[in-house]
């Protein structure tokens, strides 16, 4: 794809800004993309912006300052790393970090990937034991919000399933 402003170089800058609702892309080579830098999609390409990005996301904006400043100084017993430090350079310190600082990895997770389970791919060979388990989690929380609803019949049907599926996932590994 040529570049939209001088139609001679790769374009290698893809840009979407979207206005209520309207989604506007751009497709520019990295020379026109500096030069135009700021103009065409009212926001500036400063090199920054992507760390301010980061920031403004993994920052703990939802609890309040005196906690943040408690959870940024938590410290785990394994390594010695808080939590600041382990947003800082995105890695666990040890396996007792992902325990001390799992409230705060989880929505840290949610926020960035929308879920906390894995929804991807899985190997075939593990793939059937793997769909197993996510199927009985399924089950039992549809068997909570039956049982908090008072919907005993079902529940009773669901909770048969589990028993089932557990039965089979047992015999199997």
């Amino acid at each position: 794809m040529l570049c939209q402003n001088c139609q001679q170089r790769d374009a290698t800058v893809h840009l979407t800004k979207i206005v209520n609702g309207q989604a506007t892309q751009m497709h520019l080579c990295q020379e026109c993309a500096q030069k135009l830098q700021g103009f065409s999609f009212g926001f500036s390409l400063h090199p920054g912006m992507v760390s301010d990005f980061l920031q403004a996301l993994f920052g703990s904006s939802y609890v309040g300052k005196t906690e943040h400043t408690k959870l940024q100084q938590e410290q785990c017993p394994g390594c010695g790393r808080t939590f600041a430090q382990i947003q800082q350079s995105g890695r666990m310190g040890c396996s007792r970090c992902y325990e001390i600082f799992e409230s705060q990895m989880e929505l840290l997770l949610r926020r960035i990937h929308g879920e906390t389970a894995h929804v991807g791919k899985v190997p075939v060979r593990t793939g059937a034991a793997f769909r197993k388990k996510q199927e009985i989690t399924k089950l039992r929380t549809k068997l909570q919000y039956l049982i908090e609803n008072e919907a005993f019949e079902e529940a009773a049907l669901v909770r048969d399933q589990i028993r089932e599926l557990e039965k089979q996932f047992g015999g199997e590994s």
